[in-house]
């Protein structure tokens, strides 16, 4: 097979990959869910106050990394997992394993389709939070960008992980989700991380999308919440490339 044939192969499969994993109502929703609740969210009057007890920010200054996060984190942790299980689950790997389309083509297609979905996702959501509600965007865009990047690529291996041992959609939902909560809770999905208290928002930087957002509030080392997402993304990939079982 020459280069070019490659490459049409994989473009095609990653169409597909797109239109198969758009057509999933949870897919929708969890592309939907953070747009809506920014769009809420802007539009509570007590939300548009700087409040003490976030260090002077309004709520929506505070929300609108979090929100955006929630795309990044679903795909990759319950969209990823759950998509491979369903295809060992299914016996769609074992029958590529004898066809010319490669299975780990199939793969490769399926984290680029997630990659792009979830950048489109945080970027869309971080527009609306600065055009719309006037969100200050980060004094170093450049490390944030950096953080959010790593932080796709560290729950992505996370979600590889999952998927390579989980044999059903229910297992990997099972070990997904979870994982999906803990970085909500790091976050500050569910109440602020300016209101943890000190031994949980130290917790909290060592866990991938608590890491990101202290670099989009620029909040402690730099190197370190780098480095962070870096150890999740490299070991993180070499246990799921170790345990990886297409049957």
């Amino acid at each position: 097979m020459n280069i070019a044939m490659t490459r049409k192969g994989f473009r095609t499969l990653t169409i597909t990959q797109a239109r198969l994993l758009l057509r999933e109502p949870a897919a929708l929703i969890w592309l939907l869910l953070p747009v809506l609740l920014v769009i809420v969210f802007g539009n509570i009057p007590a939300f548009q106050s700087a409040q003490a007890s976030l260090g002077g920010k309004r709520v929506i200054d505070v929300y609108v990394p979090t929100l955006a996060a929630m795309v990044p984190l679903f795909l990759a942790l319950t969209g990823l997992p759950m998509t491979m299980a369903g295809y060992r689950e299914k016996g769609v790997l074992r029958r590529l394993s004898v066809s010319p389309v490669p299975a780990a083509g199939l793969l490769a297609a399926l984290v680029t389709v997630i990659a792009a979905l979830a950048a489109a996702g945080v970027v869309l959501i971080v527009g609306i939070g600065v055009l719309a509600f006037h969100v200050a965007a980060p004094a170093n865009m450049g490390s944030v960008i950096a953080s959010f990047l790593l932080g796709g690529t560290a729950v992505l291996a996370l979600g590889l992980m999952v998927a390579a041992v989980a044999r059903s959609g229910a297992m990997a939902s099972a070990l997904g989700v979870p994982l999906m909560v803990l970085n909500f809770f790091a976050s500050g999905l569910y109440f602020p991380i300016a209101q943890m208290p000190h031994l949980l928002r130290t917790i909290a930087e060592f866990i991938p999308f608590g890491a990101v957002m202290d670099a989009w509030a620029g909040q402690g080392a730099l190197w370190q919440h780098l480095a962070v997402l870096a150890g999740y993304t490299i070991l993180g990939s070499l246990v799921a490339a170790r345990t990886f079982r297409w049957e």
